[in-house]
């Protein structure tokens, strides 16, 4: 057998039809994401609830609406350091309230995640308003 005719099972895949293909994934995983997150509302709203445990980690999710530097919420909130944002920080991102994001530019960002950002803007007030 020649090595000729064993070529006959090769794919051609171009870079633009897998970006394209992905983000038609991404776009029905979110959509999914999405229904669940309405059907199950009160228990993803108690989820949140229940992970902000600090008056400082309420307004660090608050913030975190738009996407922010450390530096940033190290500023705005004068925590001595990073470590001390990181106190509060850290719970958050492992609840995945908070997600961390790099731009092109490979520049540290956190913002709010999926789980977050589809709860009702109401539902979100309510959970973002200082405790009494």
């Amino acid at each position: 057998m020649n090595s000729k005719s064993t070529k006959t099972d090769e794919l051609e895949v171009s870079s633009g039809q897998l970006q394209a293909e992905l983000i038609e994934i991404k776009e029905r995983v979110g959509a999914l994401e999405t229904i669940a997150s309405i059907s199950n509302r009160d228990v993803v709203e108690k989820f949140v609830r229940d992970h902000i445990t600090t008056d400082k980690a309420r307004q660090i999710l608050k913030e975190c609406g738009e996407p922010r530097t450390r530096d940033y919420l190290v500023s705005k909130f004068r925590f001595a350091s990073a470590q001390a944002l990181d106190h509060h920080l850290n719970p958050l991102r492992e609840a995945n309230l908070i997600r961390q994001h790099f731009d092109e530019k490979r520049k540290q960002t956190f913002e709010w995640s999926a789980l977050v950002r589809r709860l009702p803007k109401t539902t979100l007030k309510k959970i973002l308003e200082p405790a009494k």
